[in-house]
């Protein structure tokens, strides 16, 4: 940098020498000045654009660190979401369904439905990775993506799409603790072992209504997350075709 400017310096003096110059004729001067200003636009234009070509190539390699790094985090948070499925699924929902059906049946296992009425509190969470996202967004980074249509689906991701998630657990589970505060909590204890004797009430209407209450929440939520799964893989799909557009990468290489 130091040595651009000493040469544009020097080309500063040659123009000034060159009109104070005795021994030349003004044409000459004027053509020799002109000849030194022309070299200082052509120079300066030309230390512009590398600083320019310097800074963008800086600013894409940051962009494709970016991609590859949140492609990677997607990989983990759509593992965390289909985890909170299968436990929803095969553990909740199990219990749900198995009570449901003894109700319909009028035939109850009370030991079933006592030692595993846990259940009806019970919840998973879902660890998203805002990380990359923020401390990319945070210095104002996003503006860096030249593909509007892949910026627009990752900010909705991290935006709109997680928050929304995470508070449809929150809201699952905290319908569920209000319905169990409400229709069984005030109404049974705990014995010296810690299982509610819920059999005991499981016949009452307001018990089968939290059981199909839950239920339907616990089908809805999975239905909805399997939606945000589908979502996440359309995003994953864009980065990796930007990669390899822009940037001639691909996963592995």
């Amino acid at each position: 940098m130091e040595a651009e400017e000493d040469k544009m310096l020097e080309h500063a003096k040659e123009a000034v020498h060159a009109l104070t110059d005795k021994k030349k004729k003004w044409s000459q001067k004027i053509g020799s000045f002109l000849w030194e200003i022309l070299i200082i636009v052509i120079a300066v234009n030309l230390t512009i654009w590398f600083h320019n070509w310097n800074d963008k190539r800086h600013e894409q390699a940051q962009v494709k660190d970016f991609l590859i790094d949140t492609r990677e985090s997607l990989i983990q948070d759509t593992i965390n979401i289909r985890k909170y499925i299968d436990v929803m699924t095969n553990e909740q929902l199990v219990y749900y369904d198995s009570v449901l059906s003894q109700i319909n049946k009028k035939q109850i296992d009370a030991q079933y439905i006592d030692l595993r009425s846990n259940r009806l509190l019970s919840t998973y969470g879902v660890r998203i990775n805002y990380g990359i996202y923020q401390s990319f967004s945070s210095v104002n980074n996003l503006r860096l993506i030249e593909n509007r249509k892949l910026l627009s689906d990752i900010i909705s991701l991290y935006s709109s799409y997680f928050p929304s998630m995470q508070s449809k657990i929150k809201d699952l589970y905290d319908k569920r603790a209000d319905g169990f505060n409400k229709y069984i909590a005030v109404k049974i204890g705990f014995d010296n072992t810690g299982s509610t004797k819920l059999s005991t009430i499981i016949y009452q209407p307001e018990v089968i209504y939290l059981f199909r209450m839950g239920d339907v929440m616990i089908k809805d939520v999975n239905r909805d997350f399997v939606g945000y799964i589908n979502y996440v893989a359309t995003v994953m799909e864009e980065i990796d075709k930007e990669l390899k557009d822009k940037f001639n990468y691909k996963q592995g290489s």
